[in-house]
């Protein structure tokens, strides 16, 4: 069970630490930069824009997700099979959270900053960016759909989850 728990662990923490690490800096270098006019000083210049408040939640949400899989990875205790289990899954969706929270907050930054002078760039860069989510788990389902497809009528998915593969 240690053997499993610490394969499992390292990787994940460190992704989930790397995320943090990124969306924390990504907070204090706000899109637009700050104001350094005397009635704004110290603001962010670009605070009222839509896409703006945007980047600052999904930045927060990814930040915070990123954190809670590090903190469960700290406190936990893995020795139990079904806890493992149980918190395995709790910890790949906050990771999933983080990943899509930070590429959501990677395209709003950028369309915050884009679009007053290219409007079109903002938008096609928007659209690839939050599609990757998307793309990563169409891949990430491939094999079995092709699985699947390849077998017709005599697949089984009970067979897989004894696996432990879905």
């Amino acid at each position: 069970m240690k053997s499993l728990t610490s394969a499992y662990k390292k990787p994940n923490s460190l992704v989930a630490i790397l995320i943090a690490t990124i969306t924390f800096a990504a907070a204090f270098s706000l899109p637009g930069g700050y104001s350094i006019y005397h009635e704004n000083e110290g603001l962010p210049v670009l605070v009222r824009k839509p896409a703006f408040k945007a980047f600052l939640i999904s930045d927060t949400l990814a930040m915070c997700s990123s954190l809670a899989v590090v903190f469960i990875y700290i406190l936990a205790r893995w020795e139990d099979h079904a806890f493992f289990l149980y918190y395995r899954s709790v910890t790949e969706n906050l990771m999933r959270l983080a990943y899509m929270s930070t590429t959501v907050a990677f395209a709003t930054g950028l369309y915050t900053v884009l679009q007053p002078n290219t409007l079109w760039l903002a938008i096609l860069l928007c659209v690839l960016s939050i599609g990757l989510p998307f793309l990563t788990h169409f891949l990430s389902i491939w094999p079995i759909l092709n699985l699947r497809h390849r077998l017709g009528p005599a697949y089984k998915r009970e067979l897989l989850d004894l696996l432990d593969v879905v």
